[in-house]
């Protein structure tokens, strides 16, 4: 079957078609058709593999280990077809904002990137090799410290290059270890490595590897303290960037860290025993407290948003350290609600931008009467963030919490409970100001002419947005479903 690798090839195409065009129009819609058909083709694979079927592709009919095979089980398609459907979502939202925020000159390559950077990422979720992944990694990696780079001023040029650096140091820790693990059992391909390597768990050259991969992994996915480059750059980029980064950059990772340490290795590895278990919790812990702390400390929106992720990400670590079928299982659930959630969050962002020129706080005063139905879907996706039943963040903070329970983590579970409060912190703060304030555009100094209408467009993927966070938590059966039936 040669679906999986078209999820490669149709983005690259797509890219090097918005490369040789001058037209946004006209790059924008190659962006649209690529990304509407990669999730066309992922939502496929995921009603093939839920049915049982394990869909393998080998490159130049060069059979694994020796060639690259590409696999799709329920867990990568379940994760690709997230991933194009925030891709697709964030394109029908950009044509707008893209063209007040990107220049006429910059505006196709900009989008040549992005779906350069979608093509890295698809890869990554399609290999079943472990060299081939890090190749994917740095093709998405090297056009996202671009696309940060094009933000509206000289802090995005900042911004990119502490990506850059972070971004290069936890390749080179990644590579190191896949290295060592190749000196040890001689092959690259995973499903080949995660039955020669079992007789190799107490070797200390693997447990090397292991941990090479395990801290370049961590500063990839910005986990606390490694995650000062995901806050610059997240509120740094244009809007487009943070909006489709929030989504899908970090969740992909996440999901390398569960490939790679829940199918290549056991769940009994000696990462989820003492001593090193315990910096794993300790770390997710520090990131639930101080992402939430810095998050109510910020003066910019995106900033705020970019801080809740360091936060939320910690959730997911923690449940992947408790190493039991609920907590996977947690964790999973909320990578998947927190992307449409966060991605949904930093809509809201870009619609306050094109409206007033910035995401500064003071911008939010009065907006229910400016904005009234971006203030209706940040209230909604606030609540959703926070945990309120009926939204989807209940759904996977329950299944969290009762992970947490069964495992008898009682000083998980306070700092749970102190994330959660934190979280209805700084939430609320934007909600008062947006509802009880005054208006937004007299409070900012700004003349009432001065302000943009925002686009239906943007409004309509919004709603969207906010509409599908509510369904998913009053009837979240389909992707519980979908979830319960990875095996591990």
């Amino acid at each position: 079957m040669q679906l999986p690798i078209l999820q490669v090839i149709v983005p690259i195409v797509a890219s090097m078609f918005c490369f040789l065009t001058r037209e946004h129009k006209m790059s924008w819609f190659a962006s649209f058709v690529a990304t509407a058909a990669t999730f066309f083709i992922s939502s496929i694979l995921l009603v093939k593999t839920y049915s049982g079927e394990v869909i393998t592709y080998c490159l130049g009919d060069w059979a694994p280990p020796y060639g690259i095979e590409l696999k799709i089980d329920m867990l990568n398609s379940l994760i690709l077809t997230l991933v194009n459907f925030i891709a697709l979502i964030s394109v029908l939202y950009s044509f707008h904002i893209n063209e007040k925020e990107i220049s006429k000159n910059k505006i196709t390559g900009f989008y040549s990137l992005f779906l350069l950077c979608l093509s890295g990422l698809l890869g990554i979720l399609v290999t079943n090799d472990i060299f081939n992944l890090y190749v994917f990694l740095e093709i998405s990696s090297l056009s996202s410290y671009v696309l940060v780079s094009m933000g509206r001023d000289k802090k995005a040029l900042v911004a990119a290059f502490e990506y850059l650096i972070s971004g290069t140091i936890g390749a080179t820790f990644y590579l190191f270890g896949i290295g060592l693990l190749y000196s040890m059992t001689g092959t690259l391909n995973m499903s080949d490595m995660a039955e020669k390597i079992v007789p190799l768990y107490d070797n200390n050259i693997v447990k090397l590897g292991t941990l090479f991969i395990f801290v370049g992994l961590s500063i990839k996915m910005a986990l606390f303290p490694l995650s000062r480059w995901l806050v610059n750059s997240y509120s740094e980029a244009p809007s487009f960037i943070s909006i489709f980064f929030s989504g899908t950059v970090t969740k992909v990772i996440i999901y390398v860290f569960i490939r790679i340490f829940h199918t290549v290795f056991h769940q009994n590895f000696f990462l989820f025993k003492p001593p090193l278990n315990n910096v794993i919790f300790t770390l997710a812990l520090c990131a639930i407290v101080f992402g939430s702390i810095y998050a109510i400390t910020a003066r910019d929106i995106k900033r705020l948003f970019a801080n809740s992720s360091i936060s939320q990400i910690g959730y997911i670590i923690l449940m992947l350290g408790l190493n039991s079928k609920t907590s996977l299982f947690a964790a999973i659930l909320h990578t998947v609600n927190h992307s449409i959630i966060k991605t949904s969050l930093f809509m809201t962002a870009g619609c306050i931008s094109y409206k007033f020129d910035s995401t500064r706080m003071e911008n939010l005063s009065g907006l229910k009467k400016s904005i009234p139905y971006t203030t209706l879907a940040f209230t909604l996706l606030s609540l959703a963030l926070i945990g309120v039943p009926l939204t989807s963040g209940f759904v996977s903070k329950w299944y969290m919490m009762k992970a947490i329970i069964e495992s008898h983590a009682w000083i998980s579970l306070i700092v749970f409970a102190i994330g959660s409060f934190l979280a209805l912190v700084y939430m609320w703060k934007m909600v008062e100001k947006m509802c009880f304030e005054n208006d937004a555009a007299s409070y900012a100094g700004m003349a009432p002419g001065s302000v943009n209408k925002v686009p239906l467009s943007m409004l309509f993927c919004l709603l969207f947005m906010a509409v599908l966070t509510v369904l998913t938590g009053v009837y979240s059966t389909p992707i519980r479903l979908v979830v319960g039936k990875l095996a591990f």
